[in-house]
């Protein structure tokens, strides 16, 4: 991320747009899937969310750290896009 949207980021002045999305799968292997703003699975993000499923973490585990790479996702996208 760039120093200057870190900079807004940090001070309020700037806003990420909200892309992507978590959605909950029919599978439990895993059972949710980060989509990117197009509406594809983030292929990087599948199989640490399956490794976390089958160490028999909770659903729930699997669900906040999909928002939490979801979360960690958007800057990247914002920057990659200004790139």
């Amino acid at each position: 991320m760039t120093s200057h949207l870190r900079n807004q980021l940090m001070e309020g002045r700037a806003v990420l747009p909200r892309v992507g999305s978590v959605v909950q799968l029919e599978t439990q292997h895993p059972a949710y899937a980060v989509l990117d703003p197009a509406g594809s699975p983030v292929e990087s993000v599948t199989p640490y969310l399956r490794d976390l499923a089958l160490n028999d973490n909770s659903p729930a585990t699997s669900r906040s750290y999909a928002n939490d790479l979801l979360r960690w996702f958007r800057p990247v996208n914002c920057t990659m896009s200004r790139s």
